[in-house]
């Protein structure tokens, strides 16, 4: 069985009693807590049952002649062949410095690559790491899309590609080019991907994207005033043309509760769709668009992840401490939809401000935690208890673009400040609640 099916087939398992983590938010802390082994290397700490190793870092070398670009973020696991190929996404601008991209000399190998580079003033973009399917060793790794602008997340289409997501805006002005869009690659393609924004999805501060069975994309805003958004194509395995809507819970103004609690935990409302007209606004307006039709605005939506028959969504900064909400989605069908707060952080304990999220082969939730202090990886295993499967205690730099093997059970992770991409592995039977 291949692991598409088996997560389509297992989507819905592990959340039979998540409800029971919602009302004790004591769950999960010193039983684990205690059990990760510190690391010598001062990398990651990590539950005894795994192991890592670091795949790409910061400033190496790739199979192109490039150098490995800062700042990795969302990812992608594909199949390719016998290959694992992960394409990641580099959240950089030029604030960052234009040496911190993949270019050693980036005015002369920007000219270089021409119309296979957006922007000649953006750096951002995605790299690609190809890995032997049976011993997870490195045989290529290269640019896959070059000149775009802050590549937060993204995620997988039903056809296989990786859709990477910039987080960012900039005002249209003449001789300018526009930023704020999501972008195709393909991992199948051994080179540079030409990079085509793809308008119709909408101009604004993108995170992430999932698709639900019916191949309806959902696009999360992170902002603090951010919406939900879906995309609804007008042909089958193409996102070239298609009709934007933003999220509406029938009787609320406000999903984020950070004064009162103006959305009840687990109780299931009407989720709306309010149309968006334009959706390739000159500056970062979109979501007002949205909000003046009745949208309601959520808490920096982040990541998303598609089960069977739903979707959840991490709202880094919502609730009442502003430390994070996880969302449900219930696509009806390809027009309705309802949607249910599962989640609202009522202390640091077992998880603080969720932000990427996949679901593993066996069926839980792993979440990556983004905050400023200690950043953690979660699980969320098919009873509804927590797990911890690592801890950032040594850069304080987030953990970011969590994905798995199309083939096994091996980990793949970013922590993004320190520049490096970890391969996960062991025995998570040991581990597991």
């Amino acid at each position: 069985m291949d692991r598409r099916r088996f997560l389509a087939l297992t989507g819905l398992l592990p959340f039979v009693g998540l409800k029971k983590i919602l009302g004790n938010s004591d769950l999960g802390n010193k039983k684990f807590l205690s059990k990760l082994t510190r690391d010598v290397n001062k990398i990651v700490d990590i539950h005894p049952s795994l192991n890592y190793r670091i795949i790409s870092k910061e400033g190496s070398k790739m199979h192109d002649g490039f150098q490995v670009p800062a700042l990795a973020d969302g990812m992608g696991s594909f199949m390719v062949n016998d290959k694992i190929v992960l394409v990641r996404n580099h959240e950089l601008d030029p604030k960052n410095g234009m040496k911190r991209g993949a270019f050693q000399d980036p005015e002369l190998q920007i000219k270089q690559l021409g119309k296979k580079h957006y922007d000649k003033n953006s750096i951002g973009g995605t790299t690609n790491i190809v890995l032997d399917g049976s011993t997870k060793e490195v045989i290529n790794e290269y640019l896959s899309l070059s000149g775009t602008h802050d590549n937060c997340s993204g995620g997988i289409t039903p056809w296989g590609t990786w859709l990477t997501c910039e987080e960012n805006i900039n005002k249209k002005r003449a001789n300018r080019i526009p930023h704020g869009y999501v972008f195709e690659v393909d991992p199948r393609k051994p080179s540079l991907n030409i990079p085509l924004p793809l308008k119709n999805m909408g101009r604004f501060y993108h995170e992430a994207v999932a698709f639900d069975k019916f191949q309806n994309a959902y696009l999360t805003e992170d902002r603090d005033d951010g919406l939900i958004y879906k995309f609804i194509p007008k042909k089958m395995n193409s996102l070239a043309e298609g009709d934007l809507f933003a999220l509406k819970i029938r009787g609320k103004k406000d999903s984020r509760n950070w004064k009162n609690s103006n959305v009840e935990l687990n109780k299931r409302y009407l989720a709306e769709w309010v149309r968006i007209e334009d959706v390739d606004p000159d500056d970062d307006t979109m979501r007002y668009e949205g909000m003046m039709k009745g949208a309601t605005p959520f808490s920096r939506p982040e990541g998303i992840v598609a089960g069977k028959n739903s979707l959840y969504i991490c709202c880094t900064s919502g609730g009442p401490l502003r430390r994070g909400q996880i969302w449900k989605i219930i696509p009806i069908n390809k027009k309705e939809s309802s949607i249910e707060l599962w989640y609202e952080v009522q202390d640091r304990v077992t998880l603080d401000m969720p932000d990427n999220i996949v679901m593993a082969p066996w069926g839980d939730l792993i979440i990556c935690e983004d905050n400023s202090k200690r950043n953690r990886l979660w699980g969320l295993n098919k009873s509804g208890i927590p797990y911890l499967i690592a801890e950032n205690n040594y850069s304080g730099a987030e953990f970011a673009g969590v994905c798995f093997s199309p083939f096994d059970n091996t980990l793949f992770v970013n922590i993004q400040q320190r520049g490096i991409t970890l391969a996960i592995d062991g025995n998570w039977k040991k581990l597991i609640v």
